[in-house]
């Protein structure tokens, strides 16, 4: 969502016209009348025939840091409308892309005063000015803020990229994620049908129809700093980011039933590599088999040290690449030479040879697709980035705006 300057004018605006609001009535602008030689009494300006109404309205004092300003204008065309602070600076902000609304650029400050203005002309171009003067509240002590999974600001990632995060310790209630869904701005360049996905009432992911283009620009704004997300509690802040999408279509694919992980690059294959997956029989009573689905490279490091209180193991490891919060990697496995393109046997990570694992390091980038299949287990949603695993009307069904 692009944000530009704070005044809005009559080209490109977008009246929010439609909406049950209410608001104050009109102040027409006044023009000088004309005294006729001798006379000691003036003549009434016209007054314009446009009406316009603004919400919050005036004087009200229950606003939040998130506050949205609509209007409506009847008998007239919508001319321009500007915020303020109380110290008369403009706040910047843009329409919402619904057209309903118009969004500050960042959340406003708690315990402050800002004024709306909006002008309209009539048929005949006369002028009707409305302000309303509205105050937020105070800053509330209970906020929620969110565990963050977007890209870094001016990453480049791969075609696979989710667009994940979760509310700290809060599940937002089904009658407010509606509310809270569309205060999450995605855009991209060139433009490409996306959507977002409620995994719980904490946890939410967004990806496109299909696979992200290559060289595609993204910008992203989770505009929920002061946004009432339920239960008295408001969101901590807003979180941005902007990255583009690698040049190179790349992904994995690994079949159990041929123990191979092949290497795509542009829709070529480019490495054919040997691998063990997890164990065809439970390991001290769990089940180990790695997971099928669609998953995403989700962090990768040379060095790391996997430690696990299930299976009571604390084991150095290079070349670990992450698939899923759970703790399956595709990574370095040199004890498991021997079942390399042959049998399984690890607790449910994708072993392959250091050799293997370096060269993997190297060719993947966070995001990057990774397709499992015919391990018979189905990777859960939410464990790790998970939205691909879903068709598409099936993922675009977990969004509160399709309801």
């Amino acid at each position: 969502m692009s944000f530009g300057p704070s005044s809005l004018s009559r080209r490109g605006a977008l009246a929010a016209g439609g909406l049950a609001v209410v608001g104050i009535a009109a102040a027409c602008t006044k023009e000088s009348g004309t005294i006729g030689e001798g006379d000691d009494a003036s003549s009434e300006a016209p007054q314009s025939a446009a009406k316009v109404q603004i919400t919050p309205a005036d004087g009200a004092a229950d606003a939040t840091a998130a506050t949205e300003v609509s209007w409506t204008v009847e008998a007239g065309e919508f001319k321009e409308f500007t915020l303020t602070d109380a110290a008369g600076a403009a706040v910047e902000g843009a329409m919402h892309p619904d057209g309903t609304t118009w969004v500050p650029a960042s959340p406003l400050s708690w315990e402050t005063s800002y004024t709306a203005t909006v002008t309209a002309d009539d048929a005949a171009g006369l002028t009707a000015t409305a302000t309303s003067t509205f105050t937020t509240i105070p800053s509330p002590g209970d906020r929620v803020g969110i565990e963050n999974y977007l890209p870094g600001q001016d990453s480049t990632v791969g075609m696979g990229a989710i667009l994940a995060f979760r509310f700290t310790d809060h599940e937002v209630p089904e009658d407010l994620r509606a509310s809270v869904e569309r205060r999450l701005f995605v855009t991209s360049e060139p433009a490409q049908e996306g959507s977002w996905h409620w995994i719980t009432g904490r946890a939410l992911e967004y990806r496109p129809k299909e696979f992200w283009q290559p060289n595609t620009a993204v910008s992203v704004r989770l505009a929920i700093g002061g946004l009432d997300i339920g239960e008295g509690r408001y969101g901590e802040f807003d979180a941005e980011t902007a990255f583009n999408i690698d040049a190179e279509a790349r992904y994995l694919e690994a079949d159990n039933n041929t123990k191979q992980m092949r290497a795509f690059r542009d829709g070529s294959i480019v490495q054919t590599i040997p691998i063990s997956l997890g164990s065809d029989t439970p390991i001290e009573g769990h089940d180990a088999r790695s997971y099928s689905g669609t998953m995403t490279i989700m962090s990768r490091e040379e060095e790391s040290t996997f430690v696990s209180e299930v299976y009571d193991y604390e084991t150095p490891v290079k070349w670990a690449m992450r698939l899923t919060f759970s703790g399956q990697f595709i990574h370095g496995a040199p004890w498991a030479t021997d079942r390399l393109g042959v049998s399984n046997g690890s607790h449910g990570c994708l072993n392959v040879s250091d050799e293997m694992g370096e060269w993997l390091y190297n060719f993947v980038r966070w995001g990057d697709p990774v397709i499992v299949t015919n391990t018979g287990r189905d990777v859960p949603q939410g464990d790790g980035f998970t939205a691909w695993t879903l068709d598409w009307d099936s993922f675009k069904a977990g969004s509160a705006l399709q309801a």
